[in-house]
């Protein structure tokens, strides 16, 4: 009896050892993995707002402790969720954990990317503005041109992938966009600068007015495009001195200057008829033009003097011409400036717009 006592004992000595650690183990693992799950959670949630522009109001480089810690908190609960025998209780853990932690910790990965590429992009874009400022149309600013290009379609979709619209679209605001506009500037320059040589060309061989104005009226779109305005004002001035070659040019820029002449002088002598036949039927609010002249006659006592007429561009029949005034009143004297959009009608000129310049 003794000894089946003893045996008993010690069966239950046995089994105690063999079996209980072993839930215990299972019991531990799950408890560990909870423990590592919810540490992992409060590393991702420090790593979600690193990488929300909503939060952080600019793109930039997340924290990388933040985002090593909460790789490494993912990756040991992951490693700890592995070993859990419980197939129900293991899935539970890993949709937490997926849900949670992993969604954030791979989202920071694309963001990441995209500012690794974003930075590229922007480096290209400023080698290309270096090139394009020297000379547009070099080979130098020709191959920052197609190596900007190539890497916006190889990389600008990562900027896409960023999760979260309005820190998508601060990507693209910092990024994507002004690398896009200085391609465009950059293609409006160079075709700028060939239709100012190809005008210039025209002009030295007596071309027709109907080839010199088509070739104007693409460089003026070219110039449209291009919204750099330093760049815009330097092939503004090249054209100037190019355009003033044509004779024909030269010819009608005395003609709009005596034609201001003639309206100050009619202004002067308070000729309604007058200075109302110098307008054309397309200005607007025409059909209250001759009262609005009428009373600003009476209202004013007003002389003007012509300081300067510049021809800005003439086009298929169409002038813009940059006035400047003196218009003096009792004893006060005022520079006025003004842009007239002119049309010929019948071998004459009629204003049909005035702009205040800018």
């Amino acid at each position: 009896m003794k000894k089946i006592i003893s045996y008993s004992l010690a069966i239950g000595i046995f089994s105690s050892a063999l079996f209980t650690p072993v839930a215990n183990v299972h019991a531990a693992s799950l408890t560990k993995a909870e423990t590592l799950v919810q540490r992992a959670q409060k590393e991702a949630t420090a790593l979600k707002w690193q990488i929300s522009y909503e939060h952080t109001k600019s793109i930039k480089t997340p924290d990388m402790r933040v985002f090593n810690s909460t790789k490494s908190a993912y990756l040991a609960a992951q490693k700890e969720i592995a070993s859990i025998n419980d197939s129900a209780k293991r899935a539970e853990l890993e949709k937490r954990l997926e849900e949670t932690v992993g969604s954030h910790y791979k989202r920071s990965m694309g963001y990441v990317d995209a500012i690794t590429s974003g930075n590229k992009i922007q480096k290209l874009s400023d080698t290309l503005e270096l090139e394009y400022r020297k000379d547009p149309s070099s080979k130098l600013t020709e191959t920052a041109y197609r190596a900007l290009s190539e890497e916006i379609k190889k990389q600008g979709k990562l900027l896409y992938k960023v999760y979260g619209k309005s820190t998508r679209e601060a990507f693209i605001t910092k990024y994507k966009s002004p690398a896009e506009q200085m391609l465009l500037n950059v293609k409006s320059a160079k075709t700028a600068t060939g239709l100012i040589n190809d005008l210039d060309q025209a002009i030295q061989k007596k071309a027709k007015q109907q080839e010199k104005d088509s070739i104007l009226n693409q460089l003026f779109l070219s110039l449209e495009a291009l919204k750099d305005d330093s760049m815009y004002y330097q092939l503004f001035d090249e054209y100037s001195k190019i355009i003033r070659k044509d004779s024909n040019f030269l010819s009608q820029e005395k003609e709009l200057t005596a034609y201001f002449e003639h309206m100050n002088l009619l202004i002067n002598k308070k000729d309604i008829a007058g200075v109302f036949a110098l307008y054309s039927e397309e200005f607007p609010d025409y059909q209250y033009l001759k009262e609005d002249i009428q009373g600003s006659f009476n209202e004013n006592d007003t002389k003007f003097e012509l300081l300067n007429a510049y021809v800005y561009t003439i086009i298929s029949d169409y002038a813009y011409v940059e006035v400047e005034d003196l218009a003096t009143t009792g004893n006060q004297k005022e520079s006025i400036l003004n842009v007239y959009l002119l049309k010929k009608e019948s071998k004459e000129w009629r204003i049909v717009d005035i702009f205040t310049p800018y």
